[in-house]
């Protein structure tokens, strides 16, 4: 008696099990995804066993399973977007824009000062009109060559791209 107490049925469940309906209402189509995956415990595992040697229409629906397991997986999946991802949300409304509104009142205060210091400097005003042809040739070239990386950018078909 201990013994058909231990397992679920004992001999009369194996009865019921070799008829092939009774056999798949034990064991459902989650029980068997599980068992494909690796999910079940060893007693657990072992009654699908056993249940698999008794009815060929479960076998028959492991091996459908099986060959849908095994599509899914082969199946190649879209890399998602970088530009689309919730971080890039993210940085595209908030941390971009703060981002400029930070930058443009640092760089303003600073040539403020800046401003503010060279003007009341005693320095000959000569020295004063060539550091401010030297500043402003830099930033004109800085500003010409993000214009033209900007220009090449919107143009170039392998913008989209990824290695």
């Amino acid at each position: 008696m201990s013994g058909t107490s231990s397992e679920d049925g004992g001999l009369t469940g194996d009865r019921t099990a070799r008829a092939e309906p009774s056999g798949q209402a034990e064991i459902g189509p989650e029980m068997l995804m599980r068992y494909l995956d690796g999910e079940l415990g060893p007693e657990e595992r072992r009654r699908v066993d056993r249940a698999l040697e008794r009815s060929t229409e479960l076998e028959r629906e492991l091996a459908l399973f099986r060959g849908i397991h095994q599509d899914l997986a082969e199946m190649p999946l879209p890399r998602p977007d970088p530009r689309r991802s919730i971080w890039g949300a993210v940085n595209r409304r908030l941390a971009r824009p703060m981002g400029w509104v930070f930058l443009t009142i640092g760089a303003l205060a600073w040539f403020g000062h800046v401003g503010w210091v060279y003007l009341t400097s005693a320095a000959p005003s000569w020295e004063k009109l060539a550091t401010s042809a030297i500043g402003i040739g830099i930033l004109l070239l800085f500003a010409t060559v993000i214009h033209d990386r900007y220009r090449e950018w919107l143009t170039d078909p392998y913008n989209d791209i990824e290695r």
